[in-house]
């Protein structure tokens, strides 16, 4: 999922991810909430996260739990809106489908939230 995203491989990228997809982003900025389904995974949240001058996501660890269906991969951050730029540590839960292959639900944790807030809050200069 992560190689597809950093490698512009849209279609492996969505391949990833059920339908009924609910992806969760914590914090108070036009860019948290819970967005439910493709459509709004896809769509929406891209849109509200716009424009990003620059934006990687570099998992650092990935560990999995078979039993469970969870995967935690922390990850680096790295981005820039409206000239306002972070770099921080973060992980994604997520969990999987009952066969393992698609991501069902996920839930993203930043080191620092209060500046991810002001990142996807900044205005334009």
């Amino acid at each position: 999922m992560y190689k597809a995203f950093a490698a512009g491989d849209e279609d492996a990228y969505r391949a990833a991810f059920s339908p009924d997809l609910v992806w969760h982003v914590p914090g108070d900025s036009p860019v948290s909430g819970a967005y439910r389904g493709a459509k709004e995974y896809f769509e929406t949240l891209p849109a509200r996260m716009a424009p990003l001058d620059e934006w990687h996501i570099e998992p650092t660890q990935v560990l999995v739990n078979e039993r469970a269906m969870t995967v935690l991969v922390g990850f680096r951050g790295i981005g820039e809106r409206h000239r306002v730029r972070i770099d921080m540590s973060g992980f994604h839960l997520l969990r999987l489908d009952a066969d393992g292959e698609r991501v069902v639900e996920a839930w993203g944790f930043v080191e620092d939230q209060d500046a991810l807030d002001k990142f996807f809050g900044a205005e334009p200069a």
